[in-house]
């Protein structure tokens, strides 16, 4: 598990909205495979969250690649807390004709307790079949996981 930066608002002014962000290392690791059911790939990383009634929000917006699809069209991508599902998404994809592309995606969990959780991104061969050579980061430019307790 690759640690984590994190930058917590310490003024003692702090008030219960103010933010408190936390950053994965770089996410470029190796090549997965997948199949088509949502598997973590990547590495993971830990957050802390502080408060009872808040958000935390999970975004990357990057670049992915894959070398090959079989009977697939393309891969679904995912940010999880735990290797569960969010209460609001939007998944990243990447299709058949451009097997290196750029994705956005967002996961918002609502009603997680203070405490500590390990967040991932999760991928899947979509809608069946499988890919070879799934790659977060090719090149490794450094993007990570940004994570937003509000």
């Amino acid at each position: 598990m690759l640690e984590a930066h994190k930058a917590e608002n310490t003024s003692p002014l702090k008030s219960k909205f103010m933010a408190n962000y936390t950053q994965s290392g770089s996410l470029n690791d190796r090549s997965y495979n997948l199949n088509a059911t949502m598997q973590p790939i990547g590495p993971s990383f830990t957050v802390r969250k502080l408060r009872i009634r808040s958000s935390l929000e999970l975004e990357l917006a990057g670049t992915v690649s894959a070398q090959a699809l079989s009977a697939s069209n393309g891969i679904l991508f995912e940010i999880r807390v735990n290797g569960t599902l969010p209460n609001f998404k939007i998944q990243g994809s990447l299709k058949a004709g451009d097997l290196n592309d750029s994705i956005v995606m967002k996961s918002v969990y609502t009603s997680l307790p203070i405490g500590t959780y390990t967040v991932q991104v999760y991928a899947q061969a979509a809608p069946g079949g499988t890919a070879t050579g799934v790659i977060l980061d090719p090149g490794g430019w450094g993007e990570r996981i940004l994570a937003t307790e509000i």
